[in-house]
C-alpha cells in the first residue's frame, strides 16, 4: 500500500473514531456557589444557571450534591425554561422532647436519580431556593447523550401529493 493510500486510510479511520465519540455518552459536572445567596435589601429566592445543554445533545441529571454549609431549610428547585424538574430538601424540622423546638436535622444532602431527569437540547439548568438568604453549594453531574433528531424542513414522500400552498381543487379533479 502506497504512503498516500495509507494517509487516507488513516484519516478517515480518525474521522470515524471521531464521530463515534461524539454520538457517545460524555459525562458532564456543573457548580456554583452561594445559590439563593442574598444582598442586603433584596428577597431570597434568586435563581443560578448551572448549565446550558448544548443544541442536539440531551442532558441527563444524575446526581445532585448540595453543600449547606448556612444551614439553609430549602428546598432547593431545579428547573429547565419551562417547569421544575426536581427539588431537594435540605432540611427537615424535626421535634425532640425536651428540646427548643425547630431543630433542623440534614436531609438529602446528596440526591441521586437512577434513570437521571432529562433536560431538552438548548434548556439551562437553574437552580433556585426558596427561602434562602446564606446560600448554599451546588454540584450537578450527569452525562449529555445524543438529543433528538429535528427535522430539516417539510416531509417529501415520493408519488404523493404535494401541497402548493392552493387549498382550492382544480376543475377538471387533477387529471391530464
Amino acid at each position: 500500500m502506497n504512503a498516500g493510500r495509507r494517509a487516507g486510510l488513516l484519516a478517515l479511520m480518525l474521522l470515524a473514531a471521531g464521530g463515534a465519540a461524539r454520538g457517545a455518552d460524555q459525562p458532564v459536572s456543573a457548580f456554583a456557589a452561594n445559590v439563593g445567596h442574598t444582598g442586603s435589601g433584596t428577597d431570597g429566592g434568586q435563581s443560578t444557571t448551572l448549565y446550558v445543554v448544548p443544541p442536539s445533545r440531551t442532558f441527563l441529571l444524575t446526581d445532585v450534591l448540595v453543600a449547606n454549609h448556612g444551614g439553609e431549610s430549602g428546598p432547593l428547585y431545579l428547573a429547565d425554561s419551562q417547569h421544575v424538574r426536581c427539588s431537594v430538601n435540605l432540611l427537615q424540622t424535626t421535634t425532640v422532647n425536651g428540646i427548643a423546638p425547630g431543630l433542623g436535622t440534614l436531609v438529602n444532602a446528596h440526591e441521586t436519580f437512577a434513570t437521571g431527569i432529562p433536560f431538552a437540547p438548548g434548556e439551562p439548568v437553574v437552580a433556585t431556593l426558596a427561602n434562602g438568604s446564606k446560600g448554599v453549594d451546588v454540584t450537578i453531574t450527569g452525562k449529555l447523550v445524543p438529543g433528538p433528531r429535528q427535522a430539516g424542513g417539510a416531509v417529501r414522500i415520493p408519488g404523493g401529493a404535494r401541497d402548493d400552498g392552493d387549498a382550492s381543487p382544480s376543475a377538471d379533479g387533477g387529471k391530464p
